[in-house]
């Protein structure tokens, strides 16, 4: 099993087509999605489909409670100043984890060798890998 999270890499478990919102799209829609899809954390695109933020369910819960009108917000308000972290598909298990524990996040995009958005990986996903191979 430990070789194996240094093996194995991102692109072989990531969540592909992973669920996007565009930068305009209200908080509210975006929620919406979410529900629909089960999920809970959405990648927010600009007008090329390039990743620019990963909203969660946390940071529209915060968000919702500290304003009223949070609902209408676009997306790009969820994301001002938010630095995006990301790996790509030949990145092993074992450094995605350790990236997202570093830096306390659950989830992140993940692209491939031309910068395009492929999938998703999760501390959920990396779990149900492990689980599998136990």
């Amino acid at each position: 099993m430990v070789n194996e999270l240094d093996e194995v890499t991102v692109g072989a478990i990531a969540i592909k087509a992973p669920v996007t919102v565009n930068l305009e799209t209200p908080v509210s829609k975006a929620v919406e999605k979410m529900l629909r899809e089960k999920i809970h954390h959405i990648i927010a695109v600009d007008k090329n489909g390039k990743p620019v933020g990963i909203i969660s369910a946390w940071d529209i819960l915060k968000l919702t409670f500290l304003s009223e009108n949070a609902k209408e917000y676009p997306i790009s308000k969820l994301i001002e100043g938010q630095k995006l972290i990301f790996v790509y598909t030949e990145v092993s298990l074992r450094d995605a984890l350790n990236l997202m524990i570093n830096k306390g996040i659950r989830a992140m995009p993940v692209l491939d060798e031309h910068d395009k958005l492929v999938g998703k990986v999760s501390i959920m996903t990396i779990a149900q890998f492990v689980k599998e191979k136990l």
